[in-house]
Formats: C-alpha cells, structure tokens, sequence
C-alpha cells in the first residue's frame, strides 16, 4: 500500500462518521487529507456522532463518478466524492504542474492582503486551520469505497494552509468554465464545497469581518470578470476549446436558448465574462402572461423549491423545518414583516446557466427597494448531514435570512402588497438594482409595469423568495406544489402566472 494510502487507512480506521453540515455554497473546501505543513495547527478529529449515517445524496440526484449525468440545475454544491475528483483533485494536479514549471501566476495584490489579515488575527488563523482539519478529518472519514474513487483519479492529498491561498489567487485570475456536470461554471464553489460546512468554517462565513474581508477577494475576482482578458472561453477562433461556452455542448445544454448574440463578434458579442453571464433574452421570448387587473406572474426564471402558508413574523429560521422568519427576511424592519404575517413565501433557485436577470411581476407602484447586506458563503449551522439536507440548495429558505440580497416590495391594486427578494448564494454573487428602480425609504412610489426590468445577479448563484399578503391571492398549483417541481428539468419561465387575486 502506498504511504497514502497507509494514511488514509489509519485515519478511517481511527475516525466515525460524524454529522457534516453540507456543502451548501461552499466556502473552504480543502478536503481530502490535509498534507501537513509547520505552520497549521494539527487539532483533533472532530467529534464521532454515529446516529445519521452518511448518504451521498437525498436520492433525488445520484451524484457519482458512474452517474453524474447531465447539468443538474437543482444542485450548486455536488457531493463530496464528486467536489474532490471531478475539480479538486484535478485542480491541484494542475497547481502542482504550474508550480514544477515555475509557472504560478504572480500573487495577486489582494490575496496578499487577505493572507495577512488572516495571519494578523489569530482567532482567523485558528478558524482557518482547524477548518482544514476538520475538512479533511471528515473525507478520511469515508467509506472505503468512497476513498477508493478518489483514489482512482490520483493521489488523495489536497490542501495546506498555503496551498489555500495558491488556489484562490489561481480562481480569481481565472474564467469560469462550462461542463456537463454539476459543479458547471462555479469554480470558487466547487474549492470549498466541503469546509464550509465544517464547525470552524461555519463560525468564519457568518463571521461579519471576516466575510468582508473575503469579499474584497470576491470584487478583485469580479473586477477581472468584467475585463475583456475574461472572454478566452467565448473565443469564436477556438469554440471547442475546453471550458468553453460556445461550444456544441454548450449548446446542447441550453446555455444560448433564447438567448441574444452574434456568432461573428468576439466574445459573441459580449464585452466580458460577467456581461456574457447577465445576457438578455431574444425580444419576445419572455411574454408576461395573465389579467394584469388580477394576476402576479413570477418576476425571475425560477426552478420551484419550497412554498409556505401562514408564515410567522419572527421565527428561529435556523431552526431544521422552520423556514421562514418575515422579520428576518427583511433584514429587522418590522413595518414589511407586519404587512405579510401570515402570508405566503414561494422560493425557487437558478442555475449558472440561466437568465439572471429580473422584472417587475405586476403593474402597480414599487413602494421600496434596496440592497441588505450579509453572507456570501453561508448555510444552516445545525443542518446536519441526513435525508434531505446534504445538496447546497437546501439551504436555501435560510440564506434568504442572511445572504447578501435585493429586496423589492411592490403594491398591486387588487392583489395587496407583493415582495420580490432576489438572494445571492455563491462565487461573487453581487446584486445589482436598476438606477430608476432604487426606492429608498421613505420616497415617492414609483408607478410600474410588469416585466419592467428591475436588476440582476452579477455572477454567482442566486435563489428568490416571492411573499405575499393572508387572504390577497391564490398561488398557481406549481407554486404550491413546488417540492414536486424541485427536479424540473426546465426552469418556469419568468413571466408565468403565479398567483391570482382572490375576488369578492
């Protein structure tokens, strides 16, 4: 047996399954066995819990080497066999060969900053350090089986501490890349997929400084993003390239399905990655359906995920089942929570390959608007590995409560007040509100019509939230039902009808 293997060995005899919080939009995921260097701090295994055996899945996907099929719009973060052979392990191969040419990228002016931040801080350090031991004390964890995968694709080293930073400085001067798989075009989240969902790398990612600091590494990535050096994947003299987005496979996967561009322009016609990943729909191809007298179409393509009745004003929504807390939501203004207590929430999701952007769903008056900070790496802390919670989207009714977000309030003349709220989940996951659609507190409502186009998602994953008021309207079947629609192989169009005034 090689000494790798000598060493996962022991470390799976020595460690039991413990509960993992899931990968969920991931934030540090140096995974596998953690090669040790003197400057990380060697911690204990994390404590066994043996009452939830592991799973890969929930069994609605079957994430594995021999079935990953093909994009699966539902699923942001794959599983952890998945995250560490299909990008992870590839993705150090390829430090490795850079670093054996001596051919690094020089380290970017904001990564330094970043790493002597962390350094100057030594709670940060302790948080970042055991996060990759426990990181990787959970992956030798796995069954042999599973090792045995990983193994098959190399070696199953992955991370130190410096190796961190190696990587994240190669992401941020980096484009996204299209696949068939799951992990299509979010490279940052496929790098943590795993730690995030550590003990240690939940405290770092709901941690305020910290996560400001971070964002400066995610605007130095978005900076290059909005560059035109961000456009070597939409190469018109190479669309076969690897990694590209206008290659037949792109197409095949419905990347440019009603979709604007020129085939003879470089970049298609776009100016950057970024301005490539906002790409608007062909004229027409987005009607918005239904009496605008009495109806609400859906503002955002939309996968269904979740729907609630009767939902409470202040809830603990990081509580397992409770879901959705208004006052939360709303980032503490007590005013919109009041308005919608006891309403309903809808939520759904999008894939990085969709359209992200978003219009007004009615004709009525903008009443407020405005961008509420928080998380970009974040998921459900007591959301332990178990039936329904290892894939990223189920976090999702949480982050609504604590990622960065756009929030629209809207009132329809017979439809009663209406909230829009548009949720950053992953990689740099900016959201952006039209100039003339910025309503502060306090201001004139602003008189609109529906499929208006009110913002975007700058790249990143994004999930939505659309409240409404107790007794206003009835919410379409797929609305309600929308567990049932989790799998959808196609999104719901923006546009569609989602909910109908209750008359008389």
């Amino acid at each position: 047996m090689s000494a790798i293997g000598t060493i996962l060995a022991k470390a799976f005899n020595g460690l039991q399954a413990h509960v993992f919080l899931p990968a969920s939009l991931a934030l540090l995921s140096l995974i596998s066995i953690f090669r040790k260097r003197p400057n990380a701090i060697s911690m204990g295994p994390i404590p066994a819990n043996t009452a939830t055996p592991r799973l890969e899945t929930t069994g609605r996907q079957l994430l594995t080497l021999e079935k990953d099929g093909p994009i699966q719009m539902g699923f942001w973060v794959p599983n952890r066999v998945y995250a560490t052979v299909k990008y992870l392990v590839p993705l150090r191969q390829h430090i490795e060969t850079l670093r054996a040419q001596n051919a690094l990228r020089p380290v970017h002016d904001t990564i330094s900053t970043f790493k002597q931040f962390i350094e100057a801080n030594g709670i940060y350090r302790m948080l970042v350090n055991r996060m990759l031991d426990e990181a990787n004390a959970f992956i030798a964890t796995c069954d042999p089986a599973t090792i045995a995968e990983i193994q098959a694709f190399g070696d199953t080293t992955v991370y130190s501490y410096d190796d961190f930073f190696t990587y994240l400085n190669e992401i941020i001067n980096t484009t996204p890349s299209f696949n068939d798989t799951a992990q299509v075009g979010t490279p940052m989240n496929g790098l943590l997929a795993v730690a995030m969902g550590t003990p240690s790398g939940a405290d770092l990612f709901h941690d305020s400084t910290f996560n400001a600091q971070f964002k400066l590494v995610l605007d130095a990535w978005n900076s290059f993003l909005k560059s035109p050096q961000s456009l070597d994947k939409l190469d018109i003299q190479n669309p076969e390239k690897q990694g590209s987005w206008i290659s037949q496979a792109a197409f095949a996967a419905g990347v440019w399905n009603q979709m604007s561009y020129d085939p003879t322009e470089q970049g298609f016609g776009y100016e950057s990655w970024n301005d490539f990943f906002i790409r608007p729909f062909v004229p027409g191809a987005r009607p918005f359906l239904g009496d605008p007298t009495v109806s609400v179409d859906v503002g955002c393509e939309t996968t269904p995920w979740s729907y609630a009745n009767n939902v409470g004003a202040e809830t603990p929504f990081w509580i397992k089942d409770v879901e959705y807390s208004l006052f939360d939501l709303f980032g503490g203004q007590q005013d919109k929570a009041d308005l919608f207590t006891g309403g309903q929430v809808y939520q759904g999701f999008l894939s990085a390959t969709h359209y992200h952007r978003w219009s007004a769903p009615l004709d009525g008056q903008l009443i407020e608007s405005w961008v509420q900070p928080g998380t970009y790496f974040a998921q459900r802390p007591d959301q332990g590995e178990g039936v329904g919670t290892w894939e990223g989207t189920e976090s999702q009714p949480y982050l609504g409560h604590v990622a960065s977000r756009a929030i629209f309030v809207f009132l329809h003349p017979t439809c009663g007040y209406v909230a829009l709220i548009c949720i950053g989940m992953v990689e740099v996951s900016t959201c952006v509100i039209a100039p003339d659609c910025l309503v502060p507190s306090g201001s004139a409502p602003l008189n609109i019509t529906r499929g208006t186009e009110i913002g975007h998602f700058e790249f990143g994953g994004s999930t939505h939230i659309m409240v409404f008021q107790n007794g206003k309207v009835t919410l379409a079947d797929w609305a309600v039902n929308a567990a049932q629609h989790q799998n959808d192989p196609q999104p719901t169009p923006m546009g569609t009808v989602i909910a109908t005034a209750i008359v008389g």
